[in-house]
């Protein structure tokens, strides 16, 4: 198989429902790694996964498939991997030629912040894991030289020359980093590009700024949490942001 391209995504549990791939040119396969019964491929490859035979939760079993294409698609050159609520609007075929030439991995910006210690404040707020899991990481990080405002990737799309052996390094490494650290990705995935002093392209295009090639869709469970437990979040990420507030590593 040469010059061959696979775009993919992971669905596990009832977080997402799958979107529709587009139509696209003969050398892009789309492919779904998934616990779920599917009815409807919707122009999907379906690869079913018994989630229940992990030793990972539905979450780190998603980030597992995410970050390790290599694993899995040694027969094609490059990959494009989407979070499951993330809509490929057109052919994205113009995209691998635009960053996959001239770099190895290329992701979108975050939408409003640009720093691994500003985010990880952030999820400590939000709740997104626990704050001395995430502060031990980022002390861990500012001793080894970690910079500021090194710049922060969003994630939920990635294109990468997945074969290419620097990449599996950096992929290696990240998914260790992940089953040691905190597993939000986005704290981990800039540090270890950092580390590795790699090559990498920021996209134009984003999930909430697609240009024309990518459309965000809310979660599942985002969409049906009921006004009470919403309620109830908003007042803890107000609780926390006092206590947070200018927080240091």
């Amino acid at each position: 198989m040469n010059h061959m391209k696979v775009v993919y995504t992971a669905l596990f549990g009832n977080y997402d429902q799958l979107i529709s791939a587009p139509i696209s040119s003969e050398e892009i396969c789309y492919i779904c790694f998934t616990d779920q019964k599917i009815k409807d491929s919707k122009g999907w490859r379906i690869i079913q996964v018994d989630s229940e035979a992990s030793n990972f939760s539905k979450a780190m079993l998603n980030r597992y498939y995410k970050i390790n294409p290599h694993l899995f698609f040694s027969d094609y050159d490059s990959s494009l991997y989407v979070d499951a609520n993330i809509e490929i609007i057109k052919d994205p075929s113009f995209l691998f030629d635009k960053y996959l030439k001239n770099a190895d991995i290329a992701v979108p910006k975050h939408f409003s912040r640009n720093c691994i210690f500003s985010e990880a404040t952030e999820c400590i707020i939000v709740g997104k894991d626990k704050a001395s899991r995430i502060r031990k990481q980022m002390k861990k990080y500012k001793a080894e030289g970690m910079p500021e405002n090194f710049g922060l990737g969003e994630n939920n799309i990635i294109f990468r020359n997945h074969n290419d052996i620097k990449v599996k390094k950096i992929m290696g490494e990240w998914w260790r980093e992940m089953n040691t650290e905190s597993s939000r990705d986005q704290l981990s995935f800039g540090y270890i590009l950092w580390k590795n002093k790699s090559q990498f392209l920021y996209m134009d295009e984003s999930s909430r700024a697609g240009k024309g090639f990518f459309k965000y869709h809310m979660h599942n469970e985002v969409a049906s949490k009921r006004h009470v437990s919403r309620m109830h979040h908003k007042l803890s990420v107000k609780f926390r942001k006092v206590i947070y507030f200018n927080l240091k590593y």
